[in-house]
């Protein structure tokens, strides 16, 4: 699959089989989310497996529409870690939680190479932090459930998308036209 296909074709899947994913296509997926930019190489991120189900029971209490996180056969957390901040320019590094999206996203591309879903769940962010032992100096970004899909979802149709037009200006917001073309 090529990676536009990839794009193009990834679906949220809520729904999955209880087999738990080999290690060593876990680890391919988090080795992607390892390969994602950051500024300066920051990589602003860490992740934690769960595959207990009391404790997805427990995470799934506090996200928001996202019972099914309690039926995945396991998840990944993504924490964002405060920046080491021996370096003078760390201030200007902007938001590690955009590089942490970042990772991701690899991982969601990754996983669904492997035939494997994913999708990104919102959070009580403090409520899931505690029950994970993350500390307060660090931020949960979200939970991510994965697993092989119990029903492959269909493909999305071009019609459920914005035009693409719809959200380009040019040179400064509002301007829907090149004018110097």
């Amino acid at each position: 699959m090529d990676v536009f296909e990839a794009i193009r074709n990834r679906c949220s899947v809520r729904q999955f089989k209880p087999d738990i994913i080999p290690d060593e296509a876990l680890r391919k997926i988090l080795d992607a989310a390892r390969w994602a930019p950051s500024p300066f190489n920051t990589q602003p991120w860490e992740f934690i497996i769960i595959k207990d189900k009391e404790t997805l029971k427990a995470i799934s209490r506090y996200a928001r529409y996202s019972g099914y996180l309690a039926d995945a056969p396991m998840a990944i957390a993504v924490v964002v870690p405060p920046l080491d901040i021996k370096f003078s320019w760390t201030e200007h590094l902007g938001e590690p939680r955009f590089a942490a999206a970042k990772a991701v996203q690899n991982m969601m591309l990754a996983a669904w190479e492997l035939g494997i879903g994913t999708c990104t769940v919102s959070i009580e962010r403090e409520k899931v932090a505690e029950i994970l032992n993350v500390p307060m100096t660090h931020f949960v970004l979200t939970v991510i459930p994965i697993g092989y899909p119990k029903v492959m979802p269909s493909k999305h149709e071009e019609s459920f998308r914005k035009k693409l037009d719809d959200m380009l200006f040019y040179e400064k917001y509002g301007v829907r036209s090149r004018q110097n073309e």
